[in-house]
């Protein structure tokens, strides 16, 4: 398991590098205005689609949000399949899998179709 805690940490690290290279980026671009789970929120139903919304359209190459489980007790420990909605470019939505109970972080990394700078971030949550 501690693989799955390696892999969510450089995960972090590669959104926090991002951030801490462009900060602009980060505070001026794709960046993300709300999601449909909340940063810190405690939900006892996780919602089968996660929908996230950005202040601009998506690159869907390269941009990706993610569920990374945060101490690697769990065999559901990531999910990648993300994509870019056809109807709205500004909206990234991912199916999630049944999550046991634990604390998780949501991460996003966004390459700005508009210009093309990159911004990310992330926030935890917990299924209880």
């Amino acid at each position: 398991m501690r693989t799955h805690l390696a892999r969510w940490l450089a995960a972090v690290a590669l959104v926090l590098a991002v951030g801490a290279l462009a900060p602009r980026a980060v505070l001026a671009h794709a960046s993300l205005q709300k999601c449909n789970i909340a940063a810190g929120a405690k939900l006892k139903v996780m919602p089968t689609t996660v929908n996230c919304f950005f202040a601009e359209g998506v690159n869907p190459k390269g941009s990706f949000i993610g569920i990374f489980e945060t101490t690697g007790d769990h065999g559901q420990d990531d999910n990648q399949n993300s994509q870019v909605s056809f109807s709205n470019a500004k909206e990234m939505t991912m199916t999630v899998p049944k999550l046991a109970k634990g604390t998780y972080a949501l991460i996003w990394y966004t390459i700005s179709a508009d210009d093309g700078h990159h911004a990310g971030g992330w926030f935890t949550f917990s299924v209880v």
